[in-house]
């Protein structure tokens, strides 16, 4: 349908590098892109070629056992998937449910000791990437984007529990 206008191709957001919104938003895109999880996949040696089940356990990796409602809404999907990804890790000895401590009808999904190596090797090379990206940075430099990003973590979970 032509309206007689050209459209405007630019960003609605200026391409300014300093604007926290476009840096913030490149980290987030970068690390949940599907050729970054792939190259770690490869690089861990990942058992399985599922993306959604590696995905499990990353998470698993870094908040520990979690309930699988809470674990779909941090993946993105429904429980019912979940279910299902967690059968096929829990088939592949990654994963293992188990009761949720004070809270007799409720269940963890947690990491085996073979899910739990893969996380260790997921942390390991995830350090190396970091240590590589980082390389040419002062000691300064690095502990203070460690402490603004600890706190913008911090805060920007707050600000979703406090909106909910």
């Amino acid at each position: 349908m032509d309206t007689g206008h050209a459209p405007d191709l630019s960003p609605v957001i200026d391409a300014d590098p300093l604007d926290l919104r476009v840096s913030l938003s490149s980290i987030v895109h970068w690390a949940d892109s599907y050729e970054v999880r792939r190259r770690l996949m490869d690089a861990i040696d990942f058992p399985v070629d599922d993306m959604a089940m590696f995905l499990v356990v990353n998470q698993l990796s870094y908040r520990g056992a979690m309930r699988p409602s809470d674990l779909a809404l941090m993946l993105g999907t429904g429980r019912a998937n979940l279910t299902k990804i967690a059968h096929r890790l829990t088939d592949e000895g990654l994963v293992v449910r188990v009761p949720a401590p004070g809270d007799d009808r409720g269940v963890l999904i947690a990491l085996t000791p073979a899910g739990r190596q893969l996380g260790e090797r997921i942390m390991a090379t995830n350090l190396r990437t970091f240590a590589s990206a980082f390389a040419a940075w002062s000691e300064e430099d690095l502990a203070t984007l460690k402490r603004m990003l600890a706190r913008v973590a911090r805060d920007a979970a707050w600000d979703l529990r406090a909106n909910r």
